[in-house]
């Protein structure tokens, strides 16, 4: 089974890195969560609940304001940081929810949620406990195996939720057509500030006929349990529409090799900088208003090596002088759907260095490679 080296060993969640100040913060984020997401509708379930003997009720709720990153730079994280990637710990860019946070081959889920639970006769609220939970799953641009990460702590508990056995925690994870999904294995109880895997990595294997695409993603489902038969679950997150899905995973066997990536994800071809006349015509080029500069419109590799020669014909045909040591360089390049030919619009052209030419295209086909770009897939240029 391939490992994510990032999450080796202790791994330290966030709650446990909390300031008295910053769990009092996110408990008060976790009781207006109550009140905005749901929690507060169930009372009028409370009376059928309770002839069907139910003599509780268990309310699973988001928190709509996770803590920011002020939260992860005290002190004792600064000593003991997580072994977590950067862009995987930073706050999602919109606060009101969680979100996924994707790279080509990594996804990242940072959650928080308050458990609570009522009394169905007369309707108090017994207890409460905070629990932040995460997902890493990895993937590989040689491999069809996806690697699953996820682990869970509890914290702020009151009430019924103080003891330890007070609840149990179980991930039950499913797998799209043509991808075997692992196990999370049975439920666990949870220690108050102690982080703990529901299981080490599981992987995921998905299968991808010769010379095909399968696009699949995985559905997880986060389970509580109380102790006795007496509990009503109410799980408002996630949404009581369904369990929720990663981002879509693209696997394939086309390019060399097999291998899976996020296909949402836009890399960047950088790392330009030995080649200095290139990146001028590329710099100049996108200044003019043509498309690939980061942030902008993408360019889309195109595959087909006829249209790519319609490209390179027409920006560069042979009719043009080429001094000695230099050569015809096209922006954007011939091997995009954006070229001459094949986008009918507005490009440039430049004498550039032989040398510098054949570099930089060689970095395009590195990247192809190892970001496994497909016809038509996105990406940036950063001559910078």
């Amino acid at each position: 089974m391939r490992k994510i080296t990032l999450l080796t060993l202790p791994l330290l969640l966030f709650c446990a890195l909390m300031t008295a100040s910053a769990r009092d913060a996110v408990a008060h984020a976790a009781t207006r969560a109550i009140t905005e997401n749901g929690c507060d509708h169930i009372g009028d379930r409370f009376p059928s609940l309770a002839r069907q003997g139910k003599r509780k009720v268990l309310c699973v709720a988001p928190v709509t304001q996770p803590p920011g990153r002020s939260v992860l730079s005290s002190t004792s994280a600064a000593d003991d940081p997580p072994p977590l990637p950067t862009w995987c710990i930073d706050p999602p860019d919109d606060q009101s929810k969680s979100a996924w946070k994707t790279r080509r081959f990594a996804a990242c889920l940072i959650n928080y949620a308050s458990v609570s639970v009522y009394d169905t006769t007369t309707r108090a609220l017994l207890g409460r406990t905070m629990i932040n939970y995460m997902h890493f799953i990895g993937m590989f641009n040689d491999s069809l195996e996806l690697t699953d990460v996820f682990a869970i702590v509890r914290f702020y508990s009151e009430g019924e939720l103080v003891p330890d056995d007070a609840l149990s925690f179980r991930l039950a994870v499913s797998c799209s057509y043509g991808c075997t999904a692992g196990d999370f294995g049975p439920p666990i109880t949870l220690p108050e500030n102690s982080t703990r895997y529901l299981t080490p990595s599981v992987p995921h294997l998905v299968n991808v006929p010769i010379d095909g695409i399968r696009t699949v993603n995985t559905t997880y489902e986060l389970q509580l349990t109380h102790p006795g038969g007496d509990t009503e679950i109410i799980n408002v997150f996630p949404p009581e529409k369904g369990p929720y899905p990663s981002p879509d995973i693209r696997c394939d066997r086309i390019l060399s090799g097999a291998g899976c990536v996020i296909p949402s994800f836009i890399p960047t071809l950088d790392g330009l900088s030995a080649y200095p006349t290139v990146r001028t015509h590329i710099k100049r080029a996108q200044a003019s208003g043509l498309p690939g500069a980061p942030g902008t419109t993408p360019l889309h590799r195109l595959a087909d090596p006829a249209k790519a020669k319609k490209n390179r014909d027409m920006a560069c045909p042979d009719s043009t002088p080429r001094p000695p040591g230099l050569t015809c360089d096209e922006y954007p390049m011939a091997r995009t759907w954006e070229g001459a030919w094949t986008s009918g619009g507005a490009y440039s052209t430049d004498m550039v260095l032989d040398t510098d030419n054949s570099g930089a295209g060689g970095k395009f086909g590195a990247l192809v490679t190892r970001d496994r770009l497909l016809d038509r897939d996105a990406f940036w240029v950063d001559p910078s």
